[in-house]
């Protein structure tokens, strides 16, 4: 058995080792790719003769699966070892997509499916970040995080166009979920090479990595609270954005495809190309100028009229704004408990699930404000959860420079 080279937090490289980086960003993209296999289901149920409501009901399954894992998958971590928990999540995904690849066969395969991503996904997704904050110094954080959000990004954003032109060739959608099984797969591979070069790497030791409530009140409680709720408030904008694109562009007399597009090319080539600078400014600073982008790109969105041009511009500043905002709060959430003597882990995981909540829970309420006053209200109730952001980072620099 391999004995971790530990090492106190001031001594930590700056940099992980290519040899781990490469394979642990390129696993990252190969399980994205499969999450967001998710967004064409419908679409694949459908083909099979399954109706919207049962893609709902697997959809709504994965979900669940997702906020419930996420209050688990700390103890398991605990057992098994954060990178072992990691490769297993991965394993799970792929089973995922041979589950909905045997859809038609049985629907139960479908429900089984959705359940298996929901685990899957969000024990890669709130695990993946701690890998990272073990590993390197403080000021490097930032930059692995931001590399790693790129990668899932750079993944969910290949997935439809990949599953298109496969589904084209192979005449049906429940026949790509076998190459995303393949991914899966793949991805474990890489994961697990990851995982042994790190191993041997220098690491601090992370305390216990499990959800408790002393210490999910404490992370609360604290001055991490700030970007816990900004990040929520931001996927509140992100969902409602994306779930209901195609309204706003046939308002607008736009393509849907032209904004998801746009949105996933600019975030990608924000992300991969800031990494190795953003840790030298300010997170406030950073997310404040982040801040001012998204609710730029919001009101140029709200604004526009049927201009093709205002459309890509405003998704544009709408991408970079929220784009390298989750990296940059997740960082400075790290950042903010490691000065107060929070612990990483737990508030680093109830910084993503904040984040599920406004993710999965915000569309219902958009929803409602569509159906009473149509998407320009819900454009602007996204712009006035912005300025809450605002408030808040705001309050969180007066508490800190307050408290020094």
């Amino acid at each position: 058995m391999t004995v971790a080279n530990i090492v106190p937090a001031e001594k930590l490289p700056s940099a992980m080792p290519l040899e781990v980086s490469i394979p642990f960003m390129l696993g990252s993209i190969s399980l994205a790719a499969s999450y967001g296999s998710s967004f064409f289901l419908v679409d694949a149920l459908r083909s099979i003769q399954q109706s919207a409501t049962t893609a709902g009901a697997v959809i709504s399954t994965g979900t669940i699966a997702t906020i419930l894992c996420s209050l688990m998958v700390g103890r398991i971590a605990d057992s098994l070892g954060l990178m072992r928990t990691i490769t297993v999540a991965a394993v799970m995904m792929a089973a995922a997509m041979i589950s909905f690849a045997l859809a038609s066969t049985l629907t139960l395969f479908a429900y089984v499916g959705g359940l298996l991503l929901g685990i899957g996904w969000s024990g890669f997704y709130m695990l993946a970040p701690l890998q990272v904050l073990g590993h390197v110094r403080a000021e490097a954080r930032i930059k692995y995080l931001t590399l790693l959000s790129g990668s899932q990004m750079l993944g969910i954003g290949l997935a439809s166009p990949l599953a298109r032109t496969v589904a084209v060739t192979a005449g049906s959608y429940i026949a790509v979920y076998a190459l995303f099984a393949a991914a899966c797969l793949v991805g474990a591979t890489f994961l697990e090479f990851a995982g042994r070069g790190l191993a041997h790497a220098p690491q601090t030791k992370l305390p216990t990595v499990r959800l408790n409530v002393e210490g999910v009140l404490k992370a609360l409680k604290s001055n991490t609270r700030y970007p816990i709720i900004m990040i929520g408030l931001g996927a509140c904008v992100f969902a409602g954005l994306f779930t209901f694109q195609t309204l706003y562009a046939a308002s607008r007399s736009q393509s849907a495809d032209t904004f998801f597009l746009v949105f996933t090319l600019t975030a990608v080539f924000m992300r991969f190309a800031v990494a190795p600078i953003i840790g030298k400014f300010r997170l406030e600073r950073v997310a404040a100028v982040l801040s001012i982008c998204t609710i730029g790109g919001l009101f140029i969105l709200f604004v526009n009229v049927g201009s093709t041009a205002n459309y890509i511009i405003g998704t544009m500043m709408f991408a970079l704004g929220y784009g390298l905002s989750y990296s940059t709060l997740n960082s400075m959430v790290v950042y903010i408990a490691d000065t107060e003597g929070t612990s990483l882990a737990i508030a680093s995981q109830v910084f993503t699930l904040s984040y599920f909540i406004g993710l999965f829970g915000f569309p219902c309420i958009a929803g409602q404000i569509v159906k009473a006053g149509g998407f320009d209200n819900l454009l602007i109730t996204m712009m006035v959860l912005i300025v809450a952001n605002a408030v808040l980072l705001a309050t969180q620099v007066f508490s800190g420079s307050r408290e020094h």
